[in-house]
């Protein structure tokens, strides 16, 4: 299992639906993702959160890579395909070149 350590700023994004209600909850949560861990057919983001520690996993195949323009400039999104879930963070050349292979597909 390889991991990266990092200290990157970014910010995390779930969304809660219910059936009853008729509009999604954005939950925004600023996050410092300390440790990016592969895994056989996926990645985790280990991420530090104000109030927990935050691990989400993200299928290699089922896991969507976008470079979008933000107020404050380019950020890569790597969100999960069924669009629950999501993290948004600067470009960074070491997360980049770590994930290389699960941006592929």
């Amino acid at each position: 299992m390889e991991e990266l350590e990092t200290n990157i700023r970014a910010v995390a994004v779930d969304v809660l639906s219910e059936e009853w209600q008729e509009e999604d909850i954005l939950n925004k949560t600023p996050v410092v993702i300390k440790k990016i861990t592969k895994r056989k057919g996926g990645f985790t983001l280990h991420m530090q959160s104000p109030y927990e520690d935050i691990e989400w996993y993200f299928s290699k195949g089922l896991t969507l890579f976008n470079f979008m323009e933000g107020s404050k400039g380019k950020f890569l999104r790597i969100e999960h395909e069924d669009g629950q879930y999501w993290v948004d963070l600067p470009p960074d050349r070491s997360v980049l070149h770590f994930l290389k292979e699960f941006m592929e597909d």
